[in-house]
């Protein structure tokens, strides 16, 4: 390949890695629908975990948060830090068919009942694909105005309760 093929493939790829190696949420004009289930396109922003992914989606009135799971254990997301303490933590996990909830406030390494900004709705499933929670809210009970960033931090354990470490966990801020 010669100079000018090498220069114009790498001015290609990294034309495109500022767009696909960035996490950033754009306002949607689709709302995910809260049903426990994640179909392909739902929702705007995707970003892999190791065995786990994290979905995100905006519009100007609410914005819908997901985290699938490989395990059959609970799942978690947190909402205003990318570190457990003080973000509003959303955990839950299915047992025996029933949805085992909590919205709770994260104190140093462990979360407790506190208040926090409720779902609009929440959903939880298990099957064959792990644990899957949903979450939608009103936008701007999450996001305040002008603000630049979202702070989640994403988590997921291998057992059924609120309260045993995790095996996944993943803070990041995203762009708004």
């Amino acid at each position: 390949m010669s100079k000018i093929g090498t220069l114009l493939f790498l001015f290609a790829l990294f034309a495109v890695l500022p767009s696909t190696a960035q996490d950033r949420l754009f306002v949607s004009s689709e709302t995910p629908m809260i049903d426990g289930i994640v179909s392909a396109g739902e929702y705007s922003l995707e970003i892999e975990m190791r065995r786990a992914v994290l979905y995100v989606n905006r519009t100007e009135q609410i914005l819908s948060v997901a985290l699938q799971s490989e395990f059959d254990g609970w799942v978690a997301v947190g909402l205003g830090s990318t570190r457990m303490d003080q973000a509003s933590i959303y955990i839950g996990y299915v047992e025996s068919g029933r949805e085992v909830f909590a919205a709770e406030l994260g104190r140093g390494h462990a979360h407790d009942s506190a208040p926090v900004v409720e779902p609009a709705e929440y959903r939880l499933t298990d099957s064959d694909e792990g644990t899957l929670l949903e979450l939608s809210f009103p936008a701007e009970a999450i996001i305040p105005p002008g603000a630049s960033t979202l702070s989640v931090i994403a988590a997921c354990g291998k057992r059924d309760n609120l309260d045993s470490y995790h095996a996944v966990r993943k803070g990041l801020e995203i762009d708004l």
